[in-house]
């Protein structure tokens, strides 16, 4: 790769921006929890009954302006949560009467107003596909006992749910809307695409050499690395070199901390380069660890783990964008007695769990439990005088996430995952690595 500066890096190519307009009467998009059982990206119907009306549609050959599907019905009857998310609005006004908001994953928000009654589901909970969250009213400006239901993506009204619906046919709640939601369904995550940097499907390495140069060692898929390559200078200065996929588009990212302390975040292209930088976050250079490559709350994207100088832990939430919104979990403290931190699903149950280094030099196996980790499982000692630590995605091309180390001495070694979240016998990658600020 041919050498340039830190800010020719934010040219190579641009970083598509997500602009989220949220309008006086737009869904509620705060940040929240996303799907977490349904992953095929089929919503349901969520009331039975016939179509009176669609978006911009009055279904009698004529025009209304209206932004979603009425579903006429009998009053009482269950209304059903289209898909899994998170209740985000649960309110009344004179023009919905009672309704509620559903987050979902990829900027989906559901809305189901007219309700008889204030949901039954609360702010904050999540639901699953197909739960019931209230009954069929007529509460609001509303002419008779119906649904109606809207999509809303990124903020806009998703005018693409007309195609799932025939004006004046009959619906039944609980089946599935013929359609296809672009970006809601959510696939196992791969286990190199978060260091897989020239889309070769290998698992990468970067080290930021003692000059300050970012170098890129193309990973051979067998443990080993092809000769570095500078990609830019001037990183001699930035902590928290990470890997990740936080956009979810099968590309490795770079995340580093300035040492003003505001995290960057560098998404990768098909040609191997980056987009321009955006900044997802502030505080990020004092922290102790940085770490990324998983999903750890099991909504389908990749996640951020950072412990704080004072030894908290906390996930910052990923949306698939490139972005960390939120709400971050706070996983516990006491990570301050930790040398060493690298992310992975190491078990895999798509879950992101955590390798840690402790300072009486155990490695330990953390296992993810949706938002937080289970009892810490120790594997082995004697790490206490490694220098560098990463991991948590495929080096060696078994499908298991493994672990890479640096001795004292400058040797860099391989420690293979079974896939159980326990580790085979290390196998050594080269030695001269000694003279690396960073490996990540």
């Amino acid at each position: 790769m041919k050498r340039t500066s830190r800010w020719r890096l934010a040219r190579i190519a641009m970083l598509a921006a997500v602009a989220v307009l949220v309008g006086t009467i737009a869904p509620s998009l705060a940040p929240g929890e996303a799907a977490s059982a349904a992953t095929d990206g089929q919503m349901v119907h969520p009331a039975s009954g016939s179509i009176m009306s669609k978006v911009g549609d009055g279904c009698r050959s004529n025009y209304r302006d209206h932004d979603g599907i009425d579903i006429s019905g009998q009053g009482g009857t269950p209304i059903l949560a289209a898909y899994d998310g998170v209740i985000k609005t649960r309110a009344f006004s004179n023009s919905y009467g009672y309704y509620v908001d559903i987050q979902h994953t990829s900027g989906y928000v559901t809305r189901y107003a007219h309700m008889a009654a204030q949901a039954t589901v609360a702010p904050g909970a999540r639901v699953a596909r197909s739960q019931q969250i209230g009954v069929v009213g007529n509460t609001g400006a509303s002419s008779g006992a119906h649904l109606h239901f809207e999509v809303w993506r990124n903020g806009s009204v998703y005018s693409g749910i007309n195609q799932g619906y025939v004006c004046l046919s009959s619906v039944t709640r609980g089946t599935p809307i013929p359609m296809v939601f672009p970006g809601l369904a959510t696939v196992p995550l791969s286990p190199v695409s978060s260091a897989d940097y020239n889309g070769d499907g290998k698992a990468d390495l970067l080290g930021v050499a003692g000059d300050s140069d970012l170098q890129f060692f193309a990973g051979n898929g067998g443990g080993g690395f092809l000769k570095g390559s500078v990609i830019t200078g001037a990183w001699g200065g930035h902590r928290h070199v990470t890997h990740t996929d936080l956009n979810g588009d099968g590309r490795a990212d770079i995340l580093v901390a300035r040492s003003d302390g505001v995290l960057e975040y560098y998404a990768g292209n098909s040609t191997g380069g980056f987009g321009a930088y955006s900044t997802p976050g502030s505080g990020w250079y004092g922290m102790l660890h940085v770490t990324s490559g998983a999903d750890y709350t099991g909504d389908g994207h990749q996640d951020v783990l950072g412990a704080s100088a004072a030894g908290v832990l906390t996930i910052y939430r990923g949306n698939g964008t490139g972005a960390l919104p939120g709400p971050h979990t706070v996983v516990g403290s006491g990570w301050n007695t930790i040398l060493f931190l690298a992310g992975g699903d190491f078990n895999g149950d798509r879950l992101g769990d955590v390798m840690a280094v402790a300072s009486n030099g155990t490695l330990y196996f953390y296992p993810g439990l949706r938002g937080r980790f289970g009892t810490r499982i120790a594997l082995s000692s004697g790490w206490g005088a490694i220098t560098a630590f990463t991991g948590g995605v495929d080096y060696n091309g078994d499908k298991h996430p493994d672990l890479i180390a640096r001795t004292s001495t400058g040797e860099l070694y391989l420690y293979p995952g079974d896939g159980t979240g326990r580790l085979k016998s290390r196998v050594l990658i080269g030695s001269g690595w000694g003279g690396y600020l960073q490996v990540e």
